[in-house]
C-alpha cells in the first residue's frame, strides 16, 4: 500500500517538473489573454437640462446640453438628435411650465411659448387666478409657500356672532406676493401677503364675494392630501359660529 502511494506521487512530482521545464524553453513567457469587448447596447443624444431650470424660466442655448442614453431608455416624447420636428433651437426662448432638474430630459409638452405674461402661460386651459390678501399669520404662520394646497376660510361677523366657514378645499397656491414655486426656497414672513390662487371661474367669483364680506385665512393641507387627483372645489361643511367665546355648529349660511 505504502509502494503504491510512493508511486503516485513520484509520478505527479515528475509531471510537474516536465511541465517547468517546457515553460522554461518557451522563453518563460506568460500565456496571452485575449479581451473580447462586450458588444455595446445602441445609444442616442438626448437633449437635457445642463443646469437647474426654474418654474418660469425662459430657456436659452446655456441651459441644454447633449447626453448619451440607452436607446431602449430613452423617454416618451424626449428630443434627441435625430428629431426633425423639434430641435435645440426651436425651444429656445420658451418658458418652462414646471422645474426641470438638470440632467432631466427635456420635454417640448413641459415648455410653452407665448407673448404673455408667465402667469397666463402657466395657468392650466378653464383655470384663473386670483389674488387674496392674506396675513402673515393666517399663512400657516409663513410656511404656506408657492406650489401647497389650501383650503380657504371665510370668517365674518353678523350681529355679536363670528362666523368661520371652509368655503374652498385644496386650492393650489401659484404665487405669495411676487414669487412663484421654484423661486422661495425660505419661508417669508412679511406681515402683509398676497396669495395668487388657481382657480375655476365659478370658485374666483365665490372668493371674491368673500373678500366683500369677510377675512380670509388659509389652512395648509397634508402632503398626503394635496394630489392633484385629489377633489377640489366648494366644501358642504357647516358654519362655526363663535359667540362671547362659545362655540356651535349650524348648517351652511
Amino acid at each position: 500500500m505504502k509502494i503504491a502511494r510512493f508511486l503516485v506521487l513520484a509520478v505527479a512530482v515528475a509531471a510537474g517538473l516536465v511541465a517547468f521545464r517546457m515553460i522554461m524553453m518557451s522563453g518563460g513567457s506568460e500565456p496571452e489573454v485575449v479581451v473580447v469587448p462586450a458588444e455595446q447596447a445602441p445609444s442616442e443624444q438626448v437633449l437635457v437640462a445642463a443646469k437647474d431650470i426654474r418654474l418660469g424660466g425662459k430657456l436659452s442655448k446655456d441651459d441644454f446640453a447633449w447626453a448619451d442614453w440607452p436607446e431602449q431608455a430613452v423617454p416618451n416624447g424626449a428630443v434627441t438628435r435625430q428629431s426633425k420636428t423639434v430641435t435645440e433651437e426651436t425651444l429656445i426662448g420658451q418658458i418652462a411650465k414646471t422645474p426641470i432638474f438638470e440632467g432631466e430630459p427635456i420635454r417640448p409638452e413641459r415648455l410653452i411659448r407665448t407673448d404673455k405674461g408667465f402667469m397666463s402661460a402657466i395657468l392650466p386651459k378653464g383655470k384663473r387666478a386670483i389674488a387674496v390678501s392674506v396675513e402673515a399669520e393666517t399663512t400657516a404662520g409663513g410656511f404656506i409657500l408657492p406650489g401647497d394646497k389650501v383650503d380657504l376660510i371665510l370668517t365674518r361677523e353678523n350681529d355679536d356672532l363670528v362666523l368661520s366657514e371652509t368655503i374652498l378645499e385644496n386650492i393650489r397656491v401659484l404665487a405669495i406676493d411676487a414669487t412663484t414655486a421654484g423661486e422661495e426656497d425660505q419661508k417669508n414672513l412679511s406681515p402683509k401677503r398676497t396669495a395668487t390662487l388657481e382657480l375655476t371661474l365659478s370658485e374666483s367669483e365665490i372668493v371674491a364675494q368673500a373678500q366683500k364680506v369677510g377675512t380670509i385665512d388659509l389652512a395648509l393641507r397634508s402632503a398626503q392630501d394635496s394630489a392633484d387627483d385629489e377633489p377640489s372645489g366648494m366644501t358642504r361643511r357647516g358654519v362655526s359660529y363663535v359667540k362671547y367665546g362659545v362655540k356651535t355648529q349650524g348648517g351652511a349660511q
